[in-house]
Formats: C-alpha cells, structure tokens, sequence
C-alpha cells in the first residue's frame, strides 16, 4: 500500500517506548521498531506493510519514488536520473487513470498515490530509453 508520512512521533507506554506514524485524515499507524521509524521522512511516499488490528502496526517501510523526484533512501548518497515535472495533461490522464482503477472505493488521498505511482511506472521505462519522462 502506497502512503505519504505527515509526521512521526515517538511516546512513553507502559512497555517501553513507541512511534506514532500519522498518514494523514487521521489515519494512524504504530510502529515498535524503532529503526523503522527513525528512517521515516515526513512528506515521503513509501510502499509499506501493515498488521491489521486495533492498532494497526507497520512492519515494512520501502521509499518509492514520487512525480516530483526520485527519493533518496536515508543511507542513499547517489543521485539518480534528472527528473522532469508531469505537465498538467500528464497528471490528469494518470489522475483519471487511477481513479477508473479504484472505482468508488478509494479515497482522494489514495486515487493521488495510485496516480503517482502510475507516472513513476511510466517514467521507469522512458529513463531506460533516456527520455524526458
């Protein structure tokens, strides 16, 4: 599942200490790993993996790469391809796209991830070719 971080928060329970992952409408995700979380970047899209349950807990982070550039994994020092901004008409197709995909059961914050994901799929293949994107 594609998210975007809005903020971690470390807190004191009972049995030790926790992160608090907010996703943004008021989704929260708790995560006890605490490496996990110090490797979370507040306004970063990752593809994660959750345990469902009365506190949904997040087991896998892994950056993916948005319209807007490549992310850098914290420990990342090389700089990938150059990437150019989507023009308008770019985004709407991938918007409308996405939103054909997710029918009525998505929210607007996961019709723009899936739309974001679409033009980083659709980007992958043109910086093969060396393409503008």
């Amino acid at each position: 599942m594609l998210v975007t971080i809005e903020r971690v928060e470390r807190r004191q329970g009972k049995q030790g200490s926790y992160h608090v992952v907010h996703l943004g409408e008021g989704k929260k995700l708790y995560c006890w790993d605490g490496r996990l979380a110090g490797e979370l970047r507040a306004g970063a899209t990752y593809d994660i993996e959750v345990r469902e349950g009365e506190f949904p807990r997040l087991l896998r982070a892994r950056p993916v790469a948005t319209p807007n550039g490549a992310l850098e994994a914290p420990s990342s020092g090389a700089q990938g391809p150059r990437r150019v901004r989507a023009s308008r008409a770019q985004k709407l197709e991938a918007l409308y796209l996405a939103k054909e995909a997710l029918a009525p059961r998505g929210s607007v914050g996961e019709l723009i991830q899936a739309a974001q994901a679409l033009l980083q799929w659709l980007w992958e293949d043109e910086d093969e070719k060396g393409g503008e994107g």
